[in-house]
């Protein structure tokens, strides 16, 4: 029975069967801080997209008269990105008949995750320029 026990050990002490799983388990937390830093830069990006368009809608929504003053706008701006980033700031001014629309938005309103902090102490900057028709 000793012999036995002896050889397993001895068995078990020259196997390489483990090694792949010990070098998995220290690379996963880098593995899941890319995966991290990738949703959050990916949900960034589609968040300046969608505010993008907003702006590009309320300032179209002017030019064609649906809007008439830069208030209508702010307020329009306000109201649509509301449930994205509830602390963006808006301001739209009317000058040499074009409409020039800006957002700012903080990175933290956009991110999922919050795990990275070097992307949620930043804001993203929308500005979009329309020619009023009249």
């Amino acid at each position: 029975m000793q012999r036995v026990l002896i050889r397993v050990l001895a068995a078990f002490r020259k196997s390489e069967s483990g090694t792949a799983t010990i070098e998995a388990v220290l690379w996963l937390p880098v593995f899941i801080a890319f995966i991290a830093l990738a949703t959050d830069a990916s949900f960034i990006f589609f968040g300046q997209n969608k505010a993008y368009r907003i702006v590009q809608d309320a300032n179209r929504s002017l030019s064609v008269g649906r809007l008439e003053t830069e208030a209508e706008v702010e307020a329009f701006l306000t109201s649509a990105l509301s449930g994205m980033s509830p602390n963006a700031t808006v301001s739209s001014t009317i000058a040499s008949g074009a409409v020039t629309s800006q957002i700012t938005i903080p990175t933290s309103d956009l991110t999922s995750i919050n795990m990275i902090s070097a992307l949620t102490g930043q804001n993203v900057y929308v500005r979009a320029r329309h020619l009023v028709e009249y």
